[in-house]
């Protein structure tokens, strides 16, 4: 029988970095995590200070190595997977010149529309599989050049999450695809820059990272890094790639027919591809895979876990069972939560309204509303808003029956039976939770040559029998009509302008 190989995956999350110790089979020996937030400013503005990664990777890292020291394991590799799309400038020593542009930031809209009076919408989409729109990251390099032109003149490399945290490890500048296909400057077709995009955007290719396939080897642990974390120098670094797309991998989306919906911060509706595939309208987006040569077809969701969380912290005590609280009096309240609703667009709409303005609501509240009600009303509403990314993927990629989930939120059967009823489709749910770390031990593996294949790979750290929940065609017949009162109310708010009144303060 073969030996026990031991990788340590680092995951760079929206509220937390976690270093997790798997073996080669899939069994989390340790984890260490650190907290921290973003600021949330006017104008839309979403910033994080980068020394809060490097802060976490520290902490982390040398809890690990303590661990690792004193149970006497040969670590084989680190592996890295990550947030995206967020933008953090650095100087010729890699220090941070501003705080990092995250993800959720909105202030680039004039940006977005500079690139579309170059290029239209649909060029944009069929070049890089993405519309032009804040959420990603040429829009907010562009806004760093136009309002801070000294901080990009100053910045020898604008970096994502991922390439930061790959930098403090290694010395070295390397993205991934299923990263740089977050840019907006990554060509889908051919997995290079695309110099149309890099033109019209005005960003220079020598200030990107190098490109690499996702699963690569990309350089080794820093002495500095080593010595401050206990951990030996020399240790090869790999890039499991994006958090999303090494979630998919842990998920089984490994061939056609396949999709998830991934819940934490915001929820991810994903598909396997083998090829490019283009909606009609723009609405969902095609990236690289985690499996190299291979695509996804992608619709997002910027707040769902995150409204749940905020919920908790705004209307309940602190307490260890809070969530334990929450999930019970929801169940209390029935399929369509008395008649509140509510609509998931705390900081805007991407798939699939595609509109910064939009914003959360709960409708339909009356004097006999409780408090259950309004947390029923958000699950329903985040899976809702799924069941809907799912049609439109579902438009592309054929024959979708089986939807696996994971993510904070589905630690409540609960909420997997709503998603299963809102879908009509059967929800499946793994064990490990933590899908993103997951795929990327199942990437780091294969490129160690543990395993021949992602198929191989999944098997091995995934043996548990998933848990299954079938829709009920009573409720399936209710979460229709609602689906319909969804848009319907996102309709009449967005065609008569209310998102546009109240875009600025009275």
């Amino acid at each position: 029988m073969r030996a026990l190989e031991y990788i340590l995956i680092i995951d760079v999350g929206t509220s937390s970095l976690k270093a997790m110790l798997y073996n080669s089979t899939g069994n989390m020996l340790y984890r260490a995590s650190k907290e921290y937030h973003s600021e949330y400013g006017s104008n839309n503005y979403v910033e994080q200070n980068p020394l809060t990664w490097k802060e976490a990777l520290l902490f982390t890292l040398k809890q690990s190595g303590q661990y690792i020291i004193e149970k006497n394991i040969r670590l084989e590799a680190i592996a890295v997977t990550s947030q995206r799309a967020s933008v953090i400038p650095v100087d010729a020593n890699g220090l941070p010149l501003h705080n990092a542009i995250m993800w959720q930031d909105k202030r680039s809209i004039a940006q977005c529309e500079q690139l579309l009076d170059q290029l239209s919408l649909t060029e944009i989409y069929h070049r890089t599989g993405l519309r032009a729109n804040p959420y990603f990251s040429a829009p907010k390099m562009m806004w760093l050049k136009d309002e801070s032109p000294e901080i990009y003149v100053k910045a020898n490399k604008l970096l994502g999450v991922q390439d930061y945290v790959v930098y403090l490890l290694t010395g070295l500048y390397i993205t991934d695809w299923t990263q740089a296909c977050r840019t907006m400057l990554m060509n889908i077709n051919t997995f290079a820059w695309d110099e149309d995009m890099l033109k019209i955007s005005g960003i220079s290719a020598s200030k990107l990272p190098d490109l690499c396939p996702p699963g690569s080897r990309v350089g080794f642990l820093d002495s500095g890094i080593a010595s401050a974390t206990g951990l030996p120098s020399g240790i090869p670094v790999i890039i499991g790639g994006g958090d999303q797309q090494c979630a998919a991998l842990a998920l089984n989306i490994l061939q056609p027919g396949y999709a998830e919906a991934n819940t934490g911060t915001g929820s991810f509706v994903i598909a396997y591809s083998e090829a490019p595939q283009f909606d009609d309208q723009c609405r969902t987006l095609c990236s690289a895979a985690a499996i190299p040569g291979k695509w996804i077809v992608e619709a997002g969701i910027f707040n769902t876990g995150s409204i749940h969380r905020w919920f908790k912290e705004q209307f309940y005590p602190a307490g260890e069972d809070v969530y334990a609280l929450m999930n019970e009096e929801a169940a209390e309240s029935p399929v369509g939560a008395n008649g509140v609703m509510m609509l998931s667009h705390f900081e805007g709409s991407a798939a699939p309204y595609w509109n910064p303005l939009a914003k959360g609501l709960f409708f339909n509240l009356s004097l006999g509303t409780r408090r259950g009600d309004l947390v029923r009303a958000i699950l329903e509403g985040i899976a809702l808003e799924i069941a809907h990314n799912i049609s439109l993927i579902e438009n592309l990629v054929k024959n979708i029956s089986v939807i696996s989930v994971a993510g904070g939120l589905v630690a409540f059967n609960l909420f997997n039976q709503i998603q299963a009823d809102a879908f009509n489709k059967t929800v499946i749910r793994y064990d490990n939770n933590e899908a993103s770390s997951l795929g990327a031990l199942m990437s780091a593996l294969i490129t160690l040559g543990v395993y021949r294949d992602y198929t191989e790979a999944f098997r091995a750290v995934s043996p548990a029998e998933p848990i299954i929940f079938m829709p009920d065609a009573i409720n399936v017949e209710k979460y229709q009509r609602l689906f319909k009162r969804k848009d319907e109310l996102y309709q009449a708010l967005n065609q008569h302008k209310i998102y546009e009144l109240f875009r600025n303060s009275v």
